[in-house]
């Protein structure tokens, strides 16, 4: 029990912002949660599991506050499901790059490829008639970008609004493909969070 309660404060000053107790809590529970990540050799060239731990830690910082149980039991679990969420995102994405015919639906009718975008962020088509009345998301959407994490930002700049492949990328930033999609589907999640209702303009279309 005296271990419990030793360890409990130092969660609570993480989630009140301390970034140092984060840390601490990081580099324990870091190594289990690595141990626990089995990839499937089909994907090793392209993902390891130090780049599913870089994106994790990253939203361990981003997202501490939504930490419900404040043991470090909890914490590890917490962290493993984030490891987890980003390695299924990774396998998905790396699987559709294997199946370009599959991949890209999303019609540009015309649009931007910030319009593009923002279909994407809502699951849907980018069709003619959302895009006429997604003008205003849109904007938002831009100020929404600039809102990022400095990693997220660059990913959405140059794979969702310059149109970069994702291994240029990836060579560029010295990351394998694998991290580079996490670090997207991450940034999209983030998206998602600061837009709100704005995206409902796609929705609400005709």
């Amino acid at each position: 029990m005296a271990s419990t309660e030793s360890e409990e404060p130092r969660i609570e000053r993480a989630i009140d912002g301390d970034g140092e107790a984060l840390e601490e809590l990081l580099r324990e529970c870091g190594p289990r949660v690595v141990a626990g990540i089995s990839i499937d050799p089909r994907w090793r060239p392209s993902l390891e599991p130090e780049d599913v731990m870089q994106v994790t830690y990253l939203e361990a910082y981003l997202r501490i506050f939504t930490l419900q149980a404040r043991t470090m039991a909890g914490f590890r679990g917490w962290l493993a499901r984030i490891a987890e969420n980003n390695l299924r995102d990774a396998v998905r994405a790396l699987q559709r790059d294997k199946r370009p015919e599959a991949h890209g639906r999303a019609v540009r009718a015309g649009g931007t490829s910030a319009e593009t975008l923002m279909a994407t962020l809502v699951d849907g088509e980018a069709t003619a008639g959302s895009i006429a009345a997604g003008r205003e998301a849109v904007s938002r959407l831009r100020a929404a970008i600039a809102r990022l994490p400095a990693s997220y930002r660059r990913v959405v700049d140059e794979l969702d609004l310059a149109e970069r492949p994702v291994a240029e990328l990836a060579a560029e930033l010295g990351k394998s493909p694998g991290a580079v999609h996490m670090l997207r589907s991450r940034a999209h999640d983030r998206l998602k969070e600061l837009l709100g209702g704005a995206t409902r303009f796609f929705y609400d279309s005709p």
